[in-house]
């Protein structure tokens, strides 16, 4: 028992300290350090989400480790864009410009059919909704964005699609959500991206904090992982009470 406890002690202590390791590259990655905007966010449902970003507000929900699901995504990516990029007919991990100030990643563009697509790695439990109730609006506002920023680049664009691969189980379970690319989506989302900055300017929560209020928050199941969630806050100044208000 003696030597069991001797050995338990360095062996719990090495996996804190790998476990560290890993956070550390997760929060000090280029993505999590990323301020403006991007694709990915411009989507979602919640005005006072975004407004939060736009200003590069404190975040009381921040976790103090990294991601571990976001860091196998980001292996997967790469992983499969060593894969891809060996083939003729696919571009992987290109740049392209939406507009001045904003930019994104397509993850895999089909030179010949003129596919966008956009890979997202899920848990079994997520990977079935996505199957029986299809893409997030917010996930096909960012493959849309790609679309429009790849049609700049004057290249053709008739699809946009995203491919949700499981992080357990088979390959097989690859659920496929495609969608004809339509520019008017991407322009709303920049729209809209617009308005946000009009509003702030307009209620200067800077100046006002109280202001907050004014600004429309969507609240839904999945407030707890927002960055900016404080449950029961009455100060939205200092974090918004999500689902808890």
């Amino acid at each position: 028992m003696t030597e069991f406890a001797t050995l338990y002690a360095p062996v719990t202590q090495y996996a804190q300290d790998l476990q560290k390791i890993i956070s550390d590259a997760g929060i000090y990655s280029p993505r999590s350090r990323q301020i403006s905007i991007g694709p990915s966010e411009m989507g979602h449902e919640c005005t006072r989400r975004m407004a939060y970003k736009l200003l590069d507000w404190d975040k009381p929900n921040e976790t103090s480790g990294g991601s571990w699901a976001a860091q196998v995504g980001t292996a997967i990516h790469a992983y499969l864009a060593e894969v891809f990029g060996k083939i003729e007919g696919f571009e992987v991990e290109q740049r392209v410009t939406i507009r001045a100030g904003l930019g994104g990643t397509v993850d895999l563009y089909d030179t010949a059919r003129g596919i966008v697509l956009d890979w997202k790695t899920t848990g079994g439990t997520s990977l079935e909704k996505y199957k029986r109730d299809g893409a997030t609006q917010q996930q096909i506002v960012q493959v849309q964005l790609y679309g429009y920023g790849k049609a700049r680049q004057g290249v053709p664009v008739n699809k946009v699609a995203l491919a949700f691969l499981p992080t357990g189980g088979s390959l097989a379970d690859m659920h496929l959500v495609m969608h004809d690319y339509d520019e008017s989506v991407a322009l709303k989302a920049l729209e809209r991206v617009d308005n946000v900055h009009a509003l702030l300017a307009a209620v200067d929560v800077e100046r006002s904090p109280s202001m907050w209020a004014q600004i429309p928050a969507k609240a839904d199941r999945l407030c707890n992982w927002c960055p900016y969630f404080k449950p029961f806050s009455q100060d939205a100044s200092v974090g918004c009470p999500g689902d808890t208000a």
